[in-house]
């Protein structure tokens, strides 16, 4: 058995958790991973089962310890990463009252309508936070009535280890330092006719929470008493992980959604922003579907290489289109095949393929979703940083499974014109950036500017001028594209809400 230190860190998303035990200087010495299922009972719905988080925690736990042959008394603190957004009521006994709805559904569409003609058009949308709230208490009025807490991914896994619950500041849509900003949520939660009360308090991500109960230590396979920090939402788990929390910075995130993040000071009065701490917030511009876009055309075109590799069928597809050129010889894709979010799309939006000729296989169409999502992120970098000023990044660091694609990163440095830098250990960079939350609060780190200094680059793309000019012309003729098809989908597919 090590005699070595340990945190562990969770990276909890949509399809299934991540334990990783990180060293005190920041390093995933070994990783596991459990799945838990994803329910869609209606169109545009996404719900989850919150105890099977638990279980899956605790079934990971006990493997990423087992396999990396660590005692349960090396581990010295845990924090929780997650998906953000969802909402988990619990009666006063602690039962969940219903499946949680989670940031990938988008039920609320009349709500949102209805918010906007209160508070300002375009504020909201189908998917937000404060809508699904809406929506939960006008269709299942008698969840929020037996509710005694409404808690999210995060703060339900630090209550179910520590009893403790709270809110961290990353993940929290309730309340703001900010004056301004809390009478804005004030007046939301007075409108949807939510109290506030329901929600618990507010922590820092550093901020010690409590200790992994005795109950939880059993079922986790660890020791009682280990403490447990406030934790972080994804986004700002994979700003840290990136090495972007200086303020100036901006990243990439290619999972299975993903967005460009401007790590900027602190905003204050936007909704559509990721709290990092008081001092900071990240300004994103986000995409429904990046990994899942590609899963969607590897299954449908690679199938049967899909059930015979498993995850290695990536590795053959990108040898599989490396001889396409770029600009995947004129066909377009556009990767919204689970819909996208205001403000630059509709909801109604969905995939195509556009440009196809007798020329073209599957090789071209499936190079031409990874070029679909470079081109949508450089659309929405572009508006973010003329809406709000920004500068133009000109180097930029990327994580997550897609970039571990060399074929997609440097298309991204092409498209983006711009040098992509991507991290090593790319793939567990939100597990990390989580475990420096414990690490700053067991006093082993001083605060989130060190760990751009501790970075490691493993690859970079510099922009190819040939390929440059080719996503030159092609780029505004995306934009055509997709602003023409935006009207086009919202007449096809607009529809009632199933709520009302």
């Amino acid at each position: 058995m090590s005699e070595q230190h340990f945190v562990l860190a969770y990276d909890l998303g949509t399809s299934g958790v991540k334990a990783a035990l990180v060293t005190m200087q920041g390093e995933a010495i070994h990783t596991a991973t459990a799945e838990y299922p994803l329910y869609i009972p209606n169109p545009s719905w996404a719900e989850q089962d919150p105890e099977l988080y638990w279980k899956a925690v605790c079934s990971v736990t006990k493997q990423v310890l087992k396999e990396a042959e660590v005692a349960p008394t090396a581990v010295k603190g845990l924090a929780f990463g997650t998906q953000w957004k969802a909402m988990i009521p619990l009666d006063k006994d602690g039962n969940v009252l219903r499946n949680a709805v989670i940031w990938l559904d988008a039920r609320a569409g009349n709500q949102a309508r209805r918010l906007n003609e209160r508070f300002g058009e375009g504020m909201f949308n189908a998917a937000d936070y404060w809508s699904k709230l809406m929506w939960l208490r006008e269709n299942e009025p008698e969840i929020i009535e037996k509710a005694d807490m409404i808690l999210e991914v995060n703060s339900f896994l630090k209550w179910k280890a520590t009893g403790v619950a709270a809110i961290d500041l990353s993940n929290c849509f309730v309340r703001s330092s900010d004056e301004k900003f809390d009478k804005l949520y004030e007046d939301i939660f007075a409108f949807a006719d939510i109290p506030r009360e329901k929600f618990p308090r507010t922590v820092a991500s550093e901020e010690l929470v409590g200790y992994v109960t005795e109950q939880a230590a059993e079922e986790m396979g660890l020791v009682k008493g280990i403490p447990v920090f406030g934790g972080d939402t994804d986004i700002k788990a994979i700003t840290i992980g990136a090495g972007c929390c200086n303020v100036g910075d901006v990243h990439m995130y290619f999972g299975s959604s993903g967005w460009v993040g401007f790590t900027v000071p602190r905003v204050g009065e936007e909704l559509y922003i990721a709290p990092f701490d008081e001092a900071r917030d990240v300004k994103i511009f986000g995409m429904q579907a990046i990994g899942l876009s590609l899963n969607w055309v590897v299954r449908r075109f690679f199938g049967h290489e899909w059930d015979e590799m498993g995850g290695k069928v990536f590795d053959y597809v990108n040898e599989q289109i490396k001889d396409i050129p770029a600009g995947s010889e004129g066909v377009f894709a556009t990767p919204w095949f689970y819909g996208d979010v205001p403000p630059l799309l509709s909801e109604e939006v969905r995939g195509t393929f556009i440009n196809l000729g007798p020329q073209h296989d599957r090789r071209h169409m499936t190079r031409a979703i990874m070029e679909g999502v470079c081109y949508h992120l450089r659309y929405g970098t572009e508006n973010i940083c003329k809406e709000k000023g920004y500068p133009a990044p000109t180097v930029v660091n990327v994580i997550g499974g897609g970039s571990l694609s060399d074929i997609w990163m440097q298309t991204l440095a092409d498209v983006l014109n711009i040098s992509v830098r991507v991290p090593k250990s790319t793939k567990h960079a939100g597990a990390v950036g989580t475990a420096y939350n414990a690490l700053i609060g067991l006093g082993i780190c001083g605060d989130y500017n060190e760990v751009s200094k501790h970075l490691q680059i493993e690859r970079s793309f510099e922009p190819i001028p040939e390929n440059v000019a080719v996503y030159e012309k092609y780029f505004p003729l995306y934009v055509s594209i997709f602003e023409r098809l935006d009207s086009l989908f919202t007449a096809m597919n607009g529809k009632k809400e199933v709520s009302e």
